[in-house]
């Protein structure tokens, strides 16, 4: 009963917050409809700790560790501070992209457990407060992307407000309480930053937070830094020279496919194929019920040539109607078949055509690479599933406001 009324509590004081929190409130979204997309993301939140309480899953195994370092902090605060640098395996701080027995592929847990740990002082141990905490913080990533979305595409429809906050997949996996909400923080914190305050020239308190998530994003998801990076960079330079956009984006991943390809020859611990590689080894040896049949990738040039369309059905594509084995797939393959029906519907009826922009072409690069990255490493269906949920905001808001619907239902009338 005490945790119920303590939850009331902090839903209470956070749906309040919302309202008066200034960033949030310059959404252009009105009071309710922050309250409300926000409680939807709590539900979302409590409905992700229903289902893995049910079935066991990592959350719950990440919460019971945070319990355990909470208690660390509260008897002993310097070994709760040491112990995060301690490597268990005796490998130092080596082993940067390593998917197993190093230190940095622990520090994503270890990192998640202790800020998990700090939300335990208030909820006094109560995963789903806990839950209600999380939901609130990552509740401003969500809005980030909405206030560039909406600056971006300068629409203010409902049909942006769908895309950006209440795509299935998404809303689940990224309210949950785990590492896929807070890496969607850091990544839209990044982006929003980009393309506010490096374009207006904003304070350079801004930067402090854009290197903080920079660090966040690296510590929870390397790869997906690695593949943001060489995005933004061409995002800046075709600021700089918008004439030569299509060039510049073109030379430079032209470019970091080279140095992909070519680094170990420069240092063997720079193999990017062969990480690539033991990525794919790792979700092999996972297994599931959900496990694709795929080809073993190899480390070179042509083996990511010859894999190149297994890649892409899977990131694009899957789940398919043979892929549906049990009741749980088949929401993922329903919102599949709707976002390409938008998209078909998009080519089909295009609103009037403008010339692609720096930050729609940073878009493109950016989505694009990190299906490729989840296709090429990733053979269970829930996993793909999960790792491409974050993307649906940046695919789908674009294709359901650059589609001309009145022209689509003129269509339909006539016929």
């Amino acid at each position: 009963m005490l945790e119920i009324v303590l939850f009331a509590l902090y839903l209470f004081l956070f749906s309040w917050a919302i309202t008066q929190t200034r960033f949030l409130r310059s959404s252009g979204l009105s009071r309710f409809q922050l309250v409300l997309l926000f409680l939807l993301k709590v539900v979302a939140a409590l409905l992700y700790g229903w289902v893995f309480w049910r079935q066991g899953g990592d959350t719950w195994r990440l919460y019971q560790e945070s319990l355990k370092e909470t208690r660390i902090l509260m008897t002993n605060p310097i070994r709760y501070v040491t112990s995060f640098f301690y490597d268990p395996y005796g490998n130092g701080f080596s082993g940067l992209f390593a998917s197993r027995s190093s230190y940095w592929n622990n520090l994503k847990d270890n990192s998640f457990i202790r800020i998990e740990s700090l939300f335990n002082c208030f909820s006094f141990g109560s995963y789903f407060i806990n839950a209600l905490f999380y939901s609130y913080l990552t509740f401003f990533g969500v809005v980030a992307v909405y206030k560039v979305m909406r600056h971006h595409l300068n629409s203010r429809s409902f049909l942006l407000i769908i895309a950006c906050f209440l795509a299935p997949s998404f809303l689940y996996w990224t309210s949950g309480l785990h590492k896929d909400g807070l890496t969607y923080l850091a990544l839209a914190a990044i982006i929003y930053i980009f393309y506010f305050r490096v374009q207006y020239r904003k304070p350079v308190t801004a930067y402090l937070i854009l290197a903080a998530m920079m660090v966040l994003l690296f510590v929870l998801r390397n790869h997906v830094l690695m593949v943001l990076l060489p995005a933004l960079f061409c995002w800046l330079l075709a600021q700089k020279f918008p004439r030569q956009r299509i060039k510049i984006f073109t030379a430079v991943y032209i470019l970091a496919i080279a140095c992909f390809f070519m680094l170990k020859y420069i240092d063997p611990a720079l193999d990017l194929p062969a990480i690539v590689l033991s990525k794919q080894e790792a979700f092999m040896n996972l297994g599931g019920e959900s496990e694709i049949a795929v080809k073993k990738l190899q480390p070179d040039f042509a083996g990511f040539v010859q894999l190149l369309p297994q890649a892409a059905g899977i990131s694009l594509f899957r789940p398919l109607p043979g892929d549906i084995n049990k009741l749980i797939i088949v929401p993922a393959f329903t919102e599949l078949l709707l976002a390409w029906g938008c998209i078909v519907l998009c080519l089909i009826f295009p609103k009037q055509k403008k010339q692609y922009q720096p930050f729609s072409l940073f878009l493109l690069a950016f989505c694009i690479s990190m299906l490729l990255m989840i296709g090429y490493t990733v053979n269970n269906i829930g996993a793909v599933v999960r790792y491409r949920a974050f993307l649906f905001p940046f695919i789908i808001a674009p294709v359901l406001c650059c589609t001309d619907w009145q022209k689509l239902i003129k269509k339909i009338n006539i016929k």
